[in-house]
């Protein structure tokens, strides 16, 4: 993620949305994240990666004060996400932005130039639904003993979401039911590319640990798992799963 630049289009949705949110109350913890999605060709990983080592350790010297969670995938992107309570937020981040910016420039950091040609990103709001996730043993945050990941984006059929939204309250209904520890998180694109989109993100240790729990719930559900994806079946247009994993060492300000 650059210092600068790179949340400047972020804008554009604000002045869309900023006016729906200014009345709402401030839930008791964040529900909407700001997601940066960078691109980097595989040939320029390595360079990459030294680059944005260099402007971590200034964010932390500078003491950027804001969550970020980092999380690099296996087909050579990063989501940087950034949780919010509301878009007044938001400003007092770009506020800090400006001025972590102006002080790594001061050091000879100029992201703009060090990142030229390196990578290309994309921008997007989603909103954590709380109803709509699982986790039976509380554990909804991100920490370093879940870092394996798989988002799994379910693009939706134009006016399905309360279809869906059932179908998928047939899994929390199942999954309450069971002896296996199954959690995930779902979370619905606001203001984003290919929408409607919601998005599940699973968490395990590693991604054995995965494919051991998947393993366990088809040896032991099959029927009831096959019932409750053909639930799920009529309301998709397309379907995609990317894998990777959380980087606690370029993430700041999260509970450990």
């Amino acid at each position: 993620m650059k210092a600068t630049g790179i949340f400047v289009c972020v804008f554009l949705f604000m002045g869309i949305v900023s006016l729906q949110t200014q009345a709402q109350e401030a839930p008791a913890m964040p529900e909407n994240f700001l997601v940066f999605e960078e691109f980097v060709q595989p040939a320029d990983l390595k360079q990459f990666s030294e680059v944005q080592q260099e402007g971590i350790e200034l964010w932390k010297k500078f003491a950027f004060d804001f969550p970020v969670f980092a999380y690099s995938t296996d087909v050579s992107s990063f989501y940087w996400v950034v949780p919010f309570e509301n878009f007044s937020a938001l400003d007092k981040m770009f506020a800090k932005m400006g001025e972590l910016s102006t002080k790594m420039k001061e050091e000879g950091y100029d992201a703009d130039s060090k990142f030229r040609d390196l990578s290309t990103t994309r921008e997007t709001i989603i909103h954590w639904e709380k109803d709509l996730s699982y986790h039976p043993e509380g554990d909804v945050m991100q920490t370093r003993d879940n870092r394996y990941c798989e988002w799994t984006f379910f693009y939706l059929k134009s006016g399905h979401q309360k279809e869906m939204a059932e179908a998928v309250k047939k899994y929390i209904e199942f999954s309450k039911s069971i002896d296996e520890e199954w959690s995930w998180d779902l979370y619905s694109v606001s203001m984003g590319y290919d929408s409607p989109c919601w998005v599940v993100m699973d968490r395990a240790e590693s991604p054995l640990a995965m494919r051991k729990l998947e393993a366990s719930l088809q040896e032991n559900h099959t029927e009831k798992l096959s019932e409750l994806w053909g639930n799920i079946q009529p309301h998709l247009r397309k379907m995609e799963v990317v894998t990777g994993w959380f980087q606690p060492d370029w993430s700041l300000n999260f509970e450990q």
